[in-house]
């Protein structure tokens, strides 16, 4: 059995064998006469998606920016869904919206279509999950950001870890450009290898209107020195570990800044809805997340699929 090859590209790859067949005989039967082992090294190869060097170096440095991107139909409908979600939703200004994916779900009362869903299940980034945490995963969580052009405030340097309930702690983000993402408008800022010693840190809660979210860390215990842009095309996406430290400063450009961020963990984690941590951040609502189910089982046993669905 070949982990992450769906139908569709079962399919797909059928169907190329068989126009082949129709239209150059010789190459046909070159295709049809490899063995088995080498067709299973092809299928492979095509869901592979994360090379050697990247895998390598997300464990290295907790992060990567794959050359994988959205193709133009996909990038169309979260433009599309981005768009609509600011117009329907403009009391948010530029809180992070949380869980767009499940209509009617959390506590912000945000209208949201459930095409979202289509972009958080997408199956090429759930193969590349598959590549880096494993075939059990669940898709716990997606977040919505919108900077608009001139916003003044920042996101302060912090470990998403801090306030997620999820035991062993183990989260993979997967944060896709929705427009371009760059120094002047903000963009992501990592510090790469900071999640090595698997550790939160310690952080302080700031409540200021300067910042979008109240967790900001200590300032010992990162090197701003060692920060890293992540600047993107729309399309492209960044992956980062659950320690990696990160923030984005203010947008200085006159273009709106806007992200979706998917949050993906191994089920070999457990996601306790009855034990959120007090530094829960602003309108998360962690013990109404729905959490999906989207590949494999769940091997803790202890997952709820049911709470936060409508």
């Amino acid at each position: 059995m070949i982990t992450g090859v769906t139908p569709a590209v079962v399919a797909l790859t059928f169907a190329s064998i068989a126009m082949t067949q129709s239209t150059c005989s010789e190459r046909c039967h070159i295709l049809i006469n490899k063995s088995t082992d080498i067709w299973v090294a092809k299928m492979a190869e095509l869901t592979n998606l994360l090379s050697q060097t990247e895998v390598g170096a997300f464990k290295k440095n907790g992060v990567v920016v794959p050359k994988f991107r959205l193709p133009a139909d996909k990038l169309a409908l979260l433009q599309e869904l981005a768009h609509n979600l600011i117009s329907d939703n403009r009391q948010m200004g530029d809180e992070p919206i949380t869980s767009p994916h499940v209509p009617g779900s959390g506590i912000q009362g945000v209208k949201s279509d459930p095409r979202w869903i289509e972009i958080a299940t997408f199956p090429p980034l759930l193969d590349m999950m598959e590549q880096l945490i494993g075939p059990d995963l669940i898709l716990w969580g997606t977040t919505f950001f919108h900077k608009p052009a001139g916003e003044k405030r920042i996101v302060p340097w912090h470990r998403d870890g801090r306030y997620w309930p999820i035991k062993p702690l183990a989260t993979t983000s997967v944060w896709i450009a929705v427009t371009d993402t760059t120094v002047e408008n903000g963009c992501l800022r990592v510090i790469p290898g900071s999640h090595a010693a698997k550790s939160i840190g310690d952080h302080y809660r700031d409540h200021s209107d300067d910042v979008t979210i109240p967790e900001t860390l200590q300032a010992d215990q990162f090197d701003e020195s060692q920060a890293r842009n992540i600047e993107l095309e729309a399309g492209q996406m960044v992956i980062f570990d659950v320690y990696m430290a990160h923030g984005s400063q203010a947008n200085r450009s006159g273009a709106k800044r806007v992200g979706y961020a998917l949050r993906f963990m191994p089920a070999t984690s457990h996601y306790d809805h009855h034990d959120i941590p007090i530094a829960d951040s602003r309108g998360s609502a962690h013990h109404t997340r729905p959490l999906i189910q989207v590949r494999g089982i769940d091997r803790t046993g202890k997952n709820d699929l049911e709470i936060g669905h409508p």
